[in-house]
């Protein structure tokens, strides 16, 4: 003889199966919202990292002073230690530092950062950390053609500001190659 009692009965499936419906697509939709949400993110800040190399190449001292928060880190670091006297703090002094060097040492040059392999390292709602690979090219008036005048990786911290996002530490880990 078998135990009614225990079994499960047609009717009681329908609201069981609704509420898996109404949890599922409440999970798929918000799961949606946030991948949409990220994939903007990363569309800006790759939108932003692409700013830099037009600001700094174009001679805008402002504009890519702009690119940062107020309070920005700016370091070079080469094999494995900070470079002397290259580290940059402050949006103000970030300005100060373009300023003199487009109007200093990069005078009589035209420069261009070419930047691949964009990588997201960490990606919140409020933070990222990227990593890009950086040639640097100059060319002067007597030069036909341009050289490479620097090679490495950029590490950008970011972070979303009601202006967008923008960067919070800027490493260079500068190329270098000791035959090993």
């Amino acid at each position: 003889m078998r135990n009614h009692s225990m079994a499960i009965k047609p009717q009681s499936l329908i609201p069981a199966s609704y509420i898996m419906l109404v949890f599922c697509s409440f999970f798929s939709a918000s799961l949606s919202a946030d991948i949409h949400a990220a994939t903007e993110d990363r569309l800006a800040i790759a939108a932003m990292l692409a700013q830099y190399s037009y600001r700094w190449d174009s001679k805008d001292s402002s504009g890519f002073a702009d690119l940062f928060t107020f309070d920005a880190v700016m370091e070079r670091w080469r094999e494995g230690t900070l470079v002397e006297n290259s580290r940059v703090v402050g949006k103000e002094a970030i300005h100060q530092y373009a300023k003199r060097s487009h109007e200093g040492r990069l005078a009589d040059r035209q420069t261009r950062h070419h930047f691949s392999g964009l990588v997201f390292l960490e990606l919140t709602s409020q933070t990222a950390v990227t990593e890009n690979m950086a040639l640097i090219t100059h060319q002067t008036a007597e030069a036909q053609v341009a050289f490479i005048a620097s090679s490495g990786i950029y590490r950008n911290s970011w972070q979303k500001t009601p202006n967008g996002w923008r960067i919070s530490k800027r490493i260079l880990f500068t190329d270098s190659f000791n035959g090993n």
